[in-house]
């Protein structure tokens, strides 16, 4: 009985739930990170856990006065770890929008 929880366990955790919540908290971060208005984002692209992170573009518009509403795209990298996102510009990249 306890090997069969002992081998649940980890099964339980990389569910369908918990990867829909982590992509969630992914997005979250990333669009908090870029600062755009009206964000949206790719697919969360995963590593291998060696990696430690997860990549996915933002695009939105630039919140600065002087971009005049000019959309933009950033690379985000998201540190599993320590749940931080690091974005910088992306200019000239896309993602094809696979959200049905």
């Amino acid at each position: 009985m306890i090997a069969a929880l002992l081998i649940a366990a980890p099964a339980a955790a990389s569910g369908p739930d918990a990867w829909s919540k982590f992509d969630g908290e992914v997005r979250a971060a990333c669009i908090t990170a870029s600062k755009f208005r009206n964000a949206q984002t790719s697919s969360v692209i995963g590593f291998d856990d060696r990696v430690g992170k997860v990549a996915l573009l933002v695009s939105g518009i630039w919140p600065q006065p002087h971009m005049k509403g000019a959309r933009g795209t950033m690379l985000c990298l998201y540190d599993k770890r320590g749940r931080d996102a690091f974005v910088d510009e992306a200019k000239g990249w896309s993602a094809v929008d696979d959200r049905r």
